[in-house]
């Protein structure tokens, strides 16, 4: 505990660092450029932030317009603090202050996939979709490129803001297009999402399925989905026979074990209930080397399931030994106490069931505009 505690504070003092030096090395370089070129500072930093979220703008509105045309209804528009959600009847927009400085994203509106030719038509429209957008933002790239060449070759360094608003737009958009190969826990770069889109169906199923949480019907949605549901399973049965733990895998265990928690399942699949044996006796060594948040909520998940199945022993070596120990977070604080009211039957009913509350993972400041985000955390809060 101590040492995770000192590594969460040397990372902090690190970041903070860094920030702190990046930030003083890119203003000094934008006061010595506005200097060369007695330039007021400005409107280069007005430039410089215009032009990065125009560049964000246009990324995702590039996923927007390629789902639209691939015939998939979109859900919500994000860009740093802006959203707009649509409702089923009109477009609202809606302020997140938390996400200030962040992308963006497109999400779309799930609906119900019947069979498998349609899973593969609405795999290929996602596909198509996710690559949209890498596309406009190399081409942003050469417009920046060109706005460079025609303040060069026409006005020479008359119209040096020309130049500046060419240089940055190439900058960002290099940098924007070079993020679409990053691979994180929570978020994958849409030119590697575009490659499991296209090539692995339990990875486009997962996704597609997991969408459902944003959806407008977002009950019947979820309830519905048998055909994606199938796949998953299939495709999952093989999987936890190889005994992988990938973030796919135990995404879609997580998935499955919080649906029977919830009652959207009157019972696991042998595989899913195999599984969760597997991974509880072998939880040290796959904690030990896979150190992700959704390594853990899938642990946590299954000390609910044992709670549930009567294994009250196996659901508190959960909590004491992976949940209670985690360092101090929103997310963490929050699974400490959802599970002290689930295991050790303590009333924290009050706070659970205030939304305002409910983290049940990092992503929540961008998905808490979604009823269906809370639906599942909800449910699991009053029948556990």
């Amino acid at each position: 505990m101590k040492n995770q505690s000192t590594k969460k504070i040397l990372k902090i003092i690190g970041s903070a660092f860094l920030g702190a030096v990046g930030g003083f090395g890119f203003m000094m370089l934008i006061d010595n450029i506005s200097k060369d070129m007695n330039l007021n500072v400005f409107p280069i930093l007005a430039i410089i932030i215009l032009t990065f979220y125009i560049s964000i703008a246009l990324h995702e509105l590039g996923h927007f317009f390629a789902f639209i045309f691939n015939k998939i209804q979109m859900r919500m528009l994000n860009i740093s603090i802006f959203s707009f959600i649509f409702d089923g009847e009109k477009w609202r927009l809606k302020l997140n202050r938390n996400n200030i400085g962040v992308g963006g994203i497109a999400i779309p509106n799930l609906t119900v996939v019947s069979n498998e030719k349609e899973f593969k038509e609405t795999q290929e429209g996602y596909a198509n979709a996710i690559l949209a957008a890498p596309i406009v933002t190399l081409f942003l790239a050469l417009v920046g490129i060109l706005v460079i060449f025609i303040g060069f070759l026409k006005y020479n360094k008359n119209h040096p803001y020309l130049l500046i608003t060419g240089g940055t737009l190439l900058l960002i958009n290099i940098l924007l297009f070079f993020s679409c190969f990053i691979k994180s826990e929570n978020a994958y770069g849409d030119l590697r999402a575009y490659s499991f889109y296209k090539n692995d169906d339990f990875f486009a199923a997962l996704m597609i399925y997991q969408y459902s949480m944003f959806s407008i019907d977002y009950k019947n949605t979820r309830v519905n989905n048998r055909c994606l549901r199938e796949i998953l399973l299939k495709s999952f049965e093989k999987r936890a026979n190889d005994k992988k733990t990938d973030l796919f895998t135990i995404s879609c265990a997580t998935t499955f074990i919080d649906e029977y928690l919830i009652g959207i399942m009157d019972e696991l699949p042998k595989s899913i209930i195999d599984y969760i044996h597997y991974y509880y006796e072998n939880k040290n060594q796959i904690i030990k080397e896979q150190k992700t948040e959704q390594h853990r909520l899938l642990l946590l998940h299954i000390a609910y399931y044992f709670e549930k199945e009567g294994e009250h022993k196996k659901a508190v070596d959960i909590y004491d030994n992976y949940i209670k120990t985690l360092s101090k977070s929103p997310v963490f604080d929050y699974w400490k106490i959802q599970g002290e009211q689930i295991i050790f039957k303590k009333d924290r009913s009050k706070y659970l069931l205030n939304k305002k509350n409910i983290k049940p993972n990092s992503t929540y400041s961008l998905f808490k505009q979604f009823d269906g985000f809370y639906h599942d955390e909800l449910i699991l809060n009053q029948r556990l």
